[in-house]
């Protein structure tokens, strides 16, 4: 839990900045480490999982099978129109900062060339320049004036941003892979080598939702899990420039929410069993 300070003997308090929040990993590495277990299911405090998933059912559910097999929702290439988030992060970022010792820190993951030829062989790196960009539309709201002055500030800041990537042609930091990373999981014996790899992701300033999915990415020897392995449906909201989907799982959240009448065990009672998770719920807005 961020800044924690309570006495609880099963929290463990953490420090950070939530758009690197992998950093909550590194820093409850050795408590983590302690824990029983063959895998490790992290999420984020404000997804809810399908109540099916237990710690038992979770590796099979997730598709999961084999002891070197991780899971993640799934991996965008960052050079295609898809995701504006991932393309504008992927060059904020510096492989040799100030203040680190980048010769001795960066051969903890592969060279820039390596890393460049793993995700070009997966068809994650299709481009090396991050010049096509295709704008995200928020909707027009039924809300009136002010509500629809919020919907026109996002898409004019779209539309100088797309205009940016068209004028200058701007190359990755580090050949990296987009994903949502609220929930990921890998194999207990493999957080030594995941943790190395975000370490260096952390001394970049690495957003996070690049460095999980690219440490997973570059560790050797895995196989990795998706969504489609599964029998789910993603229930993030935070799909990459689709604002109907924006729209209809803000619905399907807000219904949930609404009909639970603040109660948690109704929350969970009433949970769409096709969805593998619902993503934000936030839980400050139930009594208990």
């Amino acid at each position: 839990m961020p800044y924690y300070k309570g006495d609880a003997p099963d929290v463990c308090s953490v420090y950070g900045n939530s758009f690197q929040f992998y950093n909550y990993i590194l820093q409850s590495r050795e408590r983590i480490r302690q824990l029983d277990g063959d895998y490790l299911l992290i999420i984020g405090d404000d997804l809810l999982l399908n109540p099916g998933f237990d710690e038992f059912s979770t590796p099979s559910l997730l598709g999961i099978h084999g002891e070197d097999m991780c899971y993640l929702d799934g991996f965008v290439d960052v050079s295609l129109p898809v995701c504006y988030r991932g393309t504008a992060e992927a060059h904020r970022f510096s492989i040799t900062p100030p203040g680190i010792d980048a010769e001795s820190v960066n051969r903890n993951v592969p060279s820039y060339e390596e890393a460049r030829r793993i995700l070009k062989s997966r068809n994650l790196m299709r481009h090396d320049e991050l010049s096509r960009v295709r704008m995200f539309l928020p909707k027009w709201s039924s809300g009136g004036i002010h509500a629809n002055w919020k919907v026109l500030k996002g898409r004019v800041w779209h539309l100088l941003n797309y205009w940016k990537h068209r004028m200058k042609k701007y190359r990755y930091s580090y050949p990296v892979v987009f994903g949502y990373s609220d929930i990921v999981c890998i194999p207990k014996g493999r957080l030594d080598d995941f943790c190395r790899i975000l370490e260096v992701f952390s001394a970049w300033n690495m957003f996070v939702e690049l460095a999980i999915p690219t440490a997973l990415q570059l560790l050797p020897g895995t196989k990795l899990a998706t969504l489609e392995d599964t029998q789910y449906k993603s229930g993030n909201v935070w799909f990459p420039q689709d604002p109907e989907h924006f729209e209809a799982m803000n619905a399907v959240i807000g219904g949930l929410v609404s009909s639970s009448g603040g109660d948690l065990d109704k929350l969970l009672a009433s949970f769409p069993e096709e969805y593998l998770y619902l993503h934000p719920v936030k839980l400050s807005r139930f009594a208990r």
